[in-house]
């Protein structure tokens, strides 16, 4: 009996399975997805998988990592050596053009040669000014250079007024005075505005690299970073355990080590940069703001009242502003008090409260005085104003002096804390990944 090879039985269980249809290579993607998911149904497939996902796991932990803990040093040594110091230098500028107004102004109150002293500070104040022009010039960005070009075209201006003011004064001329008016106008209507504004700048710049600095985002972003690569990393363990019936993988144990260290290091580093940059602005750079207004606001009610007295009661102008400053002062004294109490700095507060309220009381009795007629002995009473305003000053002085201090000590810890992360970042994330493929690699070379 036979049967023709050409007939088919059907329904007749052999037990053969169809021979698999061939693919041609170099067909379409269709074969590339049927060459992957033949690959994938077979244990090194997979493994070659998992060492797939492993490389670009530590790939994007290293680049996002490393992101973060660049975006947070960046704006630590920003603040540090450059916005802060460049906001002191706007100051300094900002109180050298007010106290040297004021300076001029008392040591021309009495007409003739002026004492010594008070031509030194002056000229010292417009050295401070001067240099610290010069620093803003070369450092700071474009954004101060037009309110930087004012200053630099008016200070020459101011000077050659003050110079004749002097001159005239010496020689007992009544348009010393005059002179000395229009030093100040010169001084309070351009240079002490365009001052104004370069603090403002630089203060700007200084903040926006303290919220930098001190962003939870960026720490946030880390430890999100730094979890799904260990989940990562647990997960291939597990898997890798379960299909090679081994419960430790050497390579992958150490890649899970090395993460975690570098997670850890990173968090730690991250947390006490932003603490120390935090000091810093708290105790440190507003702690240095607050004096330096006091200080600029004083020897500005200070020039007031003597440029009042040099005019022999005809000025309207600086009585008024003379009052302007002091109601605008005594918020900004309780500030300080606060702040100097917060700091520590009890005995300052203490001893500020009681020199400012003296200076008070005998501003207001030389405004009685001056109003009544009384010149005389309201010009005897002025150098005890100046003295008292020049021991506010120096107080102020030393509050900022140590506020700045503090600021540097606390910006030095800030940026230590990130010491050695930028470089750790990438190069434990790359050995991580390499002993994570050897210890993969062991398990697929077992399948040869």
């Amino acid at each position: 009996m036979w049967v023709d090879q050409d007939l088919t039985i059907e329904g007749l269980g052999t037990g053969v399975a169809p021979a698999r249809t061939r693919r041609r290579p170099g067909t379409p993607v269709g074969s590339a997805l049927g060459w992957v998911r033949d690959r994938l149904a077979t244990t090194p497939g997979r493994l070659v998988l998992v060492s797939i996902l492993v490389v670009v796991g530590a790939v994007c932990f290293g680049a996002i990592a490393t992101g973060a803990e660049q975006s947070r040093e960046r704006a630590a040594k920003s603040a540090s050596s450059q916005t802060e110091p460049l906001l002191s230098q706007a100051a300094s500028l900002y109180t050298a053009l007010s106290d040297a107004n004021a300076t001029e102004a008392t040591a021309l109150l009495s007409g003739g040669l002026e004492p010594p002293t008070k031509r030194a500070r002056y000229l010292a104040d417009i050295g401070i000014a001067t240099n610290a022009l010069s620093e803003l010039t070369r450092e700071a960005g474009t954004s101060a250079s037009a309110p930087l070009d004012t200053i630099a075209n008016q200070l020459p201006v101011y000077s050659g007024l003050v110079e004749n003011a002097r001159a005239n004064s010496r020689q007992g001329f009544p348009i010393g005075a005059a002179y000395l008016r229009a030093a100040v106008v010169v001084s309070t209507t351009k240079m002490l505005p365009a001052a104004d504004r370069v603090y403002r700048t630089e203060a700007q710049r200084l903040d926006d690299d303290y919220r930098t600095g001190t962003a939870t985002s960026s720490l946030i972003t880390f430890i999100a970073a730094s979890v799904a690569a260990l989940i990562l990393l647990l997960v291939a363990q597990r898997y890798v355990a379960r299909i090679s019936r081994r419960i430790l993988n050497i390579g992958m144990l150490v890649a899970t080590v090395a993460v975690a260290a570098i997670a850890v290091w990173g968090v730690i580093g991250l947390t006490s940069e932003q603490n120390s940059l935090s000091t810093a602005q708290q105790h440190g750079s507003d702690a240095a703001e607050v004096p330096s207004a006091a200080a600029v606001l004083l020897s500005r009610a200070q020039g007031d009242l003597s440029l009042t007295l040099v005019n022999r009661g005809t000025d309207e102008t600086d009585a008024l502003d003379f009052m302007a400053v002091e109601r605008a002062l005594p918020p900004l004294t309780r500030e300080l008090s606060v702040l100097s109490r917060r700091t520590g700095a009890t005995a300052a507060a203490n001893r500020f409260d009681a020199d400012y309220a003296s200076y008070q009381a005998k501003a207001a009795q030389i405004q009685g005085l001056q109003k009544s007629g009384n010149l005389k002995d309201a010009l005897a009473l002025e150098p005890a104003t100046a003295t008292i305003s020049d021991r506010l000053s120096s107080d102020l002085g030393g509050q900022v002096g140590a506020a700045q201090r503090r600021f540097t000590r606390a910006a030095a810890d800030a940026t230590s804390s990130l010491d050695g992360l930028a470089f750790a970042i990438p190069v434990i994330t790359v050995l991580a990944a390499l002993a994570a493929l050897l210890g993969l690699r062991q398990r697929i070379n077992e399948y040869r």
